[in-house]
């Protein structure tokens, strides 16, 4: 990675975190305010029901979305998707936002032809080492197939 690219690769990271920690803290609000009847039974005011998902969603995508646009260097790819596709701590987010953490990965799979082989084999070792196979859920299996695909 040049110094000019990782340059850049961290100001992108540091948007990405910004974006997610007032996501996480959005989500403990909600969870610090709704009562325990909401959500029960089907009805409204549920966890699924708070907006900050889908202000998150949109604002993590359009970030990506960006970030494809200015063409980086796969080692900047390689830096943002490893920050994307990292595990999410069960203990520092709300069940909710846990299991919103795992969707938006599929945000930016384009992202995954910008990378070099090698950047490519090495996200696709991480990612199976932190979610097994059986564990997977649909869009990380697609995501999973992809990096496979690119590492060749």
């Amino acid at each position: 990675m040049n110094p000019d690219s990782e340059y850049k690769s961290e100001l992108w990271l540091q948007r990405m975190e910004k974006i997610y920690e007032d996501y996480s803290a959005e989500a403990w609000e909600y969870e610090r305010r709704r009562k325990p009847t909401d959500g029960l039974l089907g009805m409204k005011g549920g966890p699924a029901d708070d907006p900050s998902h889908d202000r998150f969603a949109k604002a993590l995508g359009d970030c990506l979305a960006e970030f494809a646009a200015a063409a980086p260097d796969s080692a900047s790819v390689r830096a943002v998707l490893e920050r994307l596709y990292a595990p999410p701590d069960k203990g520092a987010v709300t069940q909710s936002a846990y299991w919103m953490l795992i969707a938006v990965q599929g945000l930016q799979t384009g992202l995954i032809d910008s990378l070099a082989g090698e950047d490519a084999r090495a996200l696709c070792e991480r990612y199976a080492g932190d979610y097994p196979r059986w564990q997977r859920l649909p869009v990380q299996k697609k995501i999973f197939a992809a990096l496979k695909a690119k590492a060749k």
